[in-house]
């Protein structure tokens, strides 16, 4: 850095001696010096220093294409500059050239181990590119160098936190903290590490004592002690220290949004509208917080008063794609389908929420069974030129339900090419392989979940209860499925399996009480509802078998099988009557 600095000192001398002779002699006087040698001039295009000066020049009149020749051709003629690399590396940084920025700060730290300017872009870049530990060594030399950098220290922790690697996030904010133990902003962020490393209890004394003192960041401390109670669910300590941050700090717009949360919470809806409104006088252009809010108040189901804010939202900015498709969705909680189709339709090809909104309404309609704009929207989103794993499991969702298994399987194996350890759409494949009757395949699929998760809850159920059905390994298929039910013990589904297993095995009254309360978790599956009316009608259960039946078939009345079996218990009632 001295060394091009010195240049252009030695540039400028030369230059303004030259203009000076020039004034000063007759060219008879200048002829003479110059035949006899006294004056050399400067051959100023073999100066790194003049093209310095060229590239300062463009750069004060914003031609960056020619700061950066001027800054090569000085690197030509001064090709050991570690400062001219790092110089033309930050400006091709800047114009988004990456890889060519990247390869000019490795020769600049190279030529320099210690220039910290280079080590620093050089971490920056590594960072750009998503090479986070050679950031990190990178930033870590730089600090070396200069342990008095403020910034060096945010780099490395946020670096080191990104990656999980929270007890060395730990260690460099305790270095900032004892490098500058008068200041908070180290002291802020390790409290933030401890937070990412759910150590929620040092996280708080961290931020009570930054409270405490009263300092200019007392009301940002507070706003992180009301987040770490909204995360615990402590909704009247979060809304205690909310308040206090508004208190020292009335504008604070993220202080008031979390207060509504923590209001919204404990159902304090007349303080919440309050909060709302000064909201609105305090940043009445501020669309951002209008929509917060409104999300805040849809997520308590005050639907109604979420609608007018963003109707509000829209009528200022009615291209606003984002604002419509949360408009879609408080329309579709409240089960106003056609109003939500109305303005999730009006989003168009090539809107950041097109893809979200074509899979909004076709996961909307999938769920009232309208299958025909299922699979309409579904093909919208598969048409906006995006090979999307989950795109193809929902549209292999759809044509399962259609009963075009082999479709359905296509769509799923698809998904699968482009994303091979996607347990859920492994399951699916499995799922339908099963409904179209080639089970041995099914369990295959369910075997390969397991080989790479075996405490798959969903893929232990399938595989124990399709066992039980076939009749095979009957101990296996037990050993699993009770597994199952201790990896999620309030889920109907598996309790029904279990239940249905143990029945079969001759454990009737074990069976009964968990096929029960899986009737009373899952309503309205019309399996789990035949399952109880046959174990009823294995103890002689009459009245309550029909009634278990009836109930299946209000789900499926299309179901023959249970049809038959409803029919034969009403006779048998009728003939017990007479």
């Amino acid at each position: 850095m001295k060394r091009i600095k010195i240049l252009v000192s030695l540039t400028i001398l030369a230059v303004a001696l030259a203009l000076a002779v020039n004034d000063s002699f007759s060219q008879m006087d200048k002829d003479h010096y110059a035949t006899a040698g006294s004056i050399i001039m400067p051959d100023l295009d073999r100066d790194p220093g003049l093209y310095f000066l060229m590239a300062e020049q463009a750069e004060f009149q914003g031609d960056n294409e020619a700061v950066i020749q001027n800054y090569k051709k000085a690197l030509k003629l001064d090709p050991t500059s570690s400062y001219l690399n790092t110089r033309i590396a930050n400006l091709l940084a800047r114009s988004r050239k990456i890889g060519e920025a990247l390869l000019m700060v490795q020769d600049a730290s190279l030529l320099d181990p210690e220039n910290e300017d280079a080590l620093t872009l050089l971490g920056k870049i590594y960072t750009v590119t998503g090479d986070r530990n050679r950031a990190i060594e990178a930033y870590n030399r730089a600090l070396e160098l200069k342990p008095d950098e403020r910034d060096l220290y945010v780099f490395i922790g946020s670096l080191q936190a990104s990656q999980k690697l929270y007890g060395d996030a730990e260690k460099t904010f305790l270095k900032m903290v004892n490098q500058f133990p008068e200041e908070k902003e180290g002291y802020f962020y390790l409290g933030k590490v401890y937070v990412e490393d759910k150590r929620l209890e040092k996280a708080v004394e961290i931020f009570s004592s930054l409270a405490e003192k009263g300092t200019d960041g007392a009301a940002q401390a507070h706003i992180e002690l009301g987040g770490i109670y909204l995360t615990q669910k402590n909704f009247p300590l979060a809304e205690e220290h909310f308040k206090e941050a508004i208190k020292l700090d009335p504008f604070n717009i993220n202080a008031r949004l979390s207060l509504g949360q923590a209001l919204a919470n404990q159902k304090k809806f007349d303080e919440l509208n309050q909060v709302f409104d000064e909201l609105a006088k305090i940043a009445p252009s501020n669309q951002n917080s209008h929509i917060k809010m409104a999300l805040i108040l849809a997520d308590q189901k005050q639907f109604d008063k979420a609608k007018e804010i963003l109707d509000k939202v829209l009528q200022t900015k009615p291209s606003w794609d984002q604002v419509r498709f949360q408009l879609g969705r408080v329309l579709k909680e409240q089960g106003k389908l056609n109003e939500a189709e109305a303005e999730f339709i009006q989003i168009r090809k090539g809107q950041p929420t097109f893809l979200n909104s074509r899979i909004m309404l076709s996961l909307m309609f999938l769920k009232v069974k309208d299958m025909s704009k299922a699979i309409r929207y579904i093909d919208e989103a598969m048409d906006s030129d995006t090979k999307d794993p989950d795109i193809l499991h929902i549209k292999g969702s759809i044509l399962e339900e259609l009963y075009r298994f082999s479709e359905a399987l296509a769509a799923y194996e698809a998904a699968l090419e482009l994303d091979p350890k996607n347990t859920k759409i492994r399951y699916s494949m499995g799922n339908v392989l099963e409904k179209s009757g080639r089970r041995s395949q099914a369990l295959k699929e369910m075997e390969k979940i397991l080989a790479e998760k075996p405490d798959d809850a969903s893929a232990l159920n399938f595989i124990g209860y399709t066992l039980s059905t076939m009749g095979k390994e009957p101990e296996r298929a037990e050993k699993m499925v009770r597994k199952a039910l201790e990896l999620k013990p309030d889920d109907g589904y598996i309790m029904d399996s279990l239940g249905w297993i143990l029945f079969k095995n001759g454990k009737v009254d074990e069976g009964q009480q968990l096929v029960e309360k899986a009737v009373d978790k899952v309503k309205s599956d019309p399996i789990i509802a035949e399952h109880l009316g046959d174990i009823l009608l294995s103890k002689n259960n009459k009245p309550a078998a029909a009634e278990a039946y009836r109930r299946s078939l209000q789900v499926n009345p299309e179901n023959i099988l249970v049809q038959g079996k409803l029919r034969d218990v009403e006779k048998e009632l009728n003939k017990e009557k007479e």
